[in-house]
Formats: structure tokens, C-alpha cells, sequence
């Protein structure tokens, strides 16, 4: 539940709210909040979380879900983008 709501709401909100006064539609923040690249940024503070924990249980899970939340995002949005055919 929690890689759900990291996946949509929580990541959504602060962009659309970083973008308040630009210039920018609301469906065009939607869509940066939505699209944006943080699998780069997740997957470096899930790993000083990790080394910062002590090592045990809270340490991998930490990583697990970090783990779990890329690569639902991955599959979320890699399955939203378009095909399209070879050369």
C-alpha cells in the first residue's frame, strides 16, 4: 500500500506544488509529477538509509522497499508509455 501511494500521490503532490507560479498547465505539472525520473533518486537514498541503519531487519527493509517501490514504478510506467515499432 505504501508503494501505491509513493507512486502516486506522495510523489505527485510536491511536484505540482513546486510548480506553482511557473508558467506551466496543470496537466502539464500533472504530467512532470507523474513521468518525472526519481527511480535515480529513490534508489540513492534507499542505499545511505541502508548503510545508515544498523545491519538487521530494519536495514533490508529499508532496501525492500526501496526495491519494490522502483521497480513498480518501472512496470507503471513502462506499461503507460507508447510502443512504438522497430526501424
Amino acid at each position: 500500500m505504501l508503494g501505491v501511494a509513493a507512486l502516486t500521490v506522495v510523489r505527485t503532490l510536491p511536484i505540482m506544488l513546486a510548480f506553482l507560479g511557473s508558467k506551466f498547465t496543470w496537466r502539464e505539472r500533472l504530467m512532470v509529477g507523474a513521468l518525472g525520473p526519481r527511480g535515480t533518486t529513490s534508489t540513492v537514498f534507499g542505499l545511505l538509509e541502508f548503510h545508515a541503519l544498523p545491519d538487521g531487519r530494519y536495514a533490508y527493509t529499508a532496501v525492500y522497499t526501496m526495491t519494490l517501490t522502483v521497480l513498480g514504478s518501472v512496470l507503471l510506467h513502462g506499461g503507460g508509455s507508447a510502443v512504438s515499432p522497430g526501424p
